[in-house]
């Protein structure tokens, strides 16, 4: 392979000969070398290429003694065993599998005597598969059994300031569940001498990252996690863009490249600074952006006017992000050499290489490049935008100004503006008495200012707004400009969706009161306080009723879970599992509602915990029985309209969203 790599290297430095030459007597030779060297080194993959079957042979004795060990019955299945991938990739990955796979028969599956209360199968079960996706292979570890413990994590996160309470509030599960790789993290009680879920998960990851990889998971509670690697077929030769910036090339890796836009400054590729953030437009989607002269500090001239640089769009799991550069000067294979030990921890590089003209380039890390964005600001740049405060009237402020029909100017704070989109016409469709639009493969309410979409214009703007992780928009006509103003309100306003008028460059400009239309959009979550999604755990025996009432609560703005049993719910309970709300069938096989309800109260911490009893008809003896056993009242299950009030009436709903970022800017106005 190295010898290959060499022929490659002198290939390359003929072409570059060639390319400079006006006579043709050299060409059709080197074409047919040129042939002949990427026939052998094909063939030499082809050798190097072996089935994962070699790392997947091992794995039933593995499983096998820690079943033994840990006194638990484990099957394992593996699929994919043919897949081929290249004999020194398989070595390098087969410690981050061990590991995963130790997690999981230590803290991922139950015991036989906890299996068999919560109605699994004795045998837990951990499957391994492996499969070829474009340029990537796809390794799959996962376990069926009691998942990732989310709000562990989440506390154990906010002790370890990884993220403020807010920004916790407003992620995901998956989002949350990405801390365990954050080095040092772990949420297990003790460690024990097989594993701890959460210890070494930053060695996975940077072994996994070292090679050019990415790792992720997906869990769920009480049906186990999965954990995704994707790593490149080889680490010896790879197809690359060569980059020109600043007077300076470097190698991109084209695996990880998307595409290449020029920035024009249009409206379909236009670059722009957002609170000291680079974010591209492109089509009808924003993304983060990293200057390559900026991040590398390179003081060379640069090579194209500023109007004519490239954005190279990468991907980065299941997000994408932009590289600024000069130019793309060349796509060539390379032969990828390691970086010496003295330049390792400069994690934007992966390595160098040598071009055909025998200068060496450093090749650019998509892993590197994402880091120094930020994981969270490539997946969701709303999370920044949202947790910044208004600042007070008298300071600058960033605002962004647009157009909503005929009429002034309007404006809004930039920070409370989440992202940027553009729609057609057509695309804005009424749902329910409200208008909507597909956003993020979800359905988003949308407030039509002052009837924008009922103009000719085809293409409108949609302002998405995050309200406690349920987002609207606003559908305006145009975007003016984004600038930063002292914000002074100077009439105020007389109707409810102004909170007043001021000037901004010279123009007189309406400021939008954006709780009035959260309140028409969003009224679940304006009525929260916008601080975070109450959490309700929804228990019944028989799936009709819990996949017929759980749409209704999680449509009324509530994170649902379910669940089948009470033992089920006590075994939640027994893992750290925190709801803020308890929906309950009273009679179930094994434990009735009743039962379940006094279990919970005996806990002191769960003494005012809301628990709502479900029956088919609640009547009068219902309802009193509830009261008895600690309840807070009873329900038809086939009344939406009353399990929906009593929620409301328990969890509370006196907090108002003047508590957030609103207060502070009302604050500032009257100031």
């Amino acid at each position: 392979m190295t010898l290959v790599s060499e022929l490659v290297l002198t290939r390359n430095q003929l072409l570059e000969i060639a390319r400079h030459r006006a006579d043709d007597i050299i060409k059709a030779p080197l074409q047919r070398l040129s042939a002949v060297t990427t026939d052998l080194q094909e063939g030499v993959m082809h050798a190097r290429m072996q089935p994962i079957d070699r790392l997947f042979s091992n794995l039933p004795r593995l499983v096998r003694d820690l079943a033994n060990e840990l006194g638990k019955r484990i099957d394992i299945v593996t699929s994919g065993a043919d897949t081929e991938l290249d004999r020194q990739l398989i070595e390098l990955i087969r410690d981050p599998i061990t590991h995963l796979i130790r997690n999981c028969a230590d803290h991922g599956l139950e015991s036989p005597e906890d299996r068999r209360r919560l109605g699994k199968r004795e045998a837990g079960v951990i499957r391994i598969a492996a499969a070829h996706d474009s340029g990537y292979i796809t390794i799959e570890v996962g376990d069926d059994g009691r998942g990732l413990d989310v709000e562990r994590i989440r506390q154990k996160a906010s002790a370890m300031n990884l993220a403020s309470e807010a920004e916790l509030a407003r992620m995901s599960n998956d989002e949350v569940c990405r801390f365990i790789f954050a080095a040092g993290f772990s949420t297990a009680a003790k460690v024990t001498s097989v594993s701890g879920r959460g210890v070494g998960m930053d060695v996975v990851r940077e072994n996994i990252e070292a090679i050019g990889g990415t790792v992720s998971l997906k869990t769920t509670v009480g049906a186990g996690t999965t954990f995704t690697l994707k790593i490149p077929l080889t680490l010896a030769i790879a197809p690359a863009l060569i980059v020109r910036t600043a007077g300076h090339r470097f190698a991109l890796p084209q695996h990880a490249v998307v595409e290449a836009v020029a920035i024009w400054g249009e409206e379909s590729s236009r670059l722009e600074d957002v609170q000291g953030a680079l974010m591209l437009h492109i089509r009808e989607s924003v993304i983060p952006c990293i200057d390559l002269r900026t991040l590398l500090k390179l003081d060379g001239e640069p090579e194209a006017p500023e109007q004519e640089r490239l954005a190279v769009i990468m991907r980065f799991g299941p997000s994408a992000f932009g590289v600024v550069v000069d130019t793309v000067s060349d796509v060539q294979e390379i032969v990828v050499k390691p970086l010496g030990r003295s330049l390792s921890h400069l994690t934007v590089f992966s390595g160098n290489t040598i071009l055909g003209d025998g200068s060496v380039v450093l090749i650019l890390n998509p892993n590197g490049l994402a880091a120094h964005i930020g994981l969270d600001l490539a997946n969701h740049y709303s999370d920044a935008a949202q947790s910044k405060q208004l600042a007070p009237a008298g300071t600058h402020t960033r605002l962004i100004v647009f157009r909503a029909g005929n009429g002034p100017l309007k404006a809004l704070p930039l920070s409370l503006v989440s992202r940027i989109e553009t729609v057609a016409r057509e695309e804005i469709e009424d749902i329910d008495g409200m208008k909507a639009v597909h956003h993020l493969g979800k359905l988003m309410p949308v407030i039509d200012v002052n009837r924008c979409s009922e103009s000719s214009t085809e293409r409108l703007h949609v302002l998405v707004i995050g309200v406690g992780g349920e987002p609207m928009g606003l559908v305006v006509s145009e975007i003016v400009d984004i600038v930063e103003d002292a914000l002074a309100i100077e009439i105020a306003g007389k109707t409810e969706s102004v909170i007043g008028s001021t000037t901004i460059s010279g123009q007189a400009t309406e400021i939008i009161d954006l709780q009035y239309y959260m309140r028409i959009a969003r009224p679940d979550a304006f009525a929260r306080g916008n601080a975070r999604r109450y959490s309700v755990l929804l228990v019944d025996d028989k799936p009709f009723f819990r996949d017929m009432l759980a749409p209704v609560v999680a449509a009324a703005g509530y994170e649902v879970r379910t669940a089948s049993s009470g033992a089920e719910v006590l075994e939640l309970v027994k893992h750290g599992v925190q709801f803020d709300a308890l929906v309950t069938d009273i009679d179930m096989p094994g434990m009735n509602g009743y039962v379940l309800a006094q279990r919970l109260r005996e806990d002191p911490a769960r003494q005012a915990l809301p628990i709502i009893a479900l029956d088919a008809h609640a009547g009068s003896n219902i309802v009193t029985a509830a009261r008895a056993a600690g309840m807070a009242g009873a329900v038809g299950k086939f009344d939406r309209k009353a399990l929906l009030e009593h929620l409301k009436n328990a969890l509370g709903s006196d907090r108002t969203i003047l508590q957030g970022i609103e207060a502070e800017f009302l604050r500032g106005v009257a100031a």
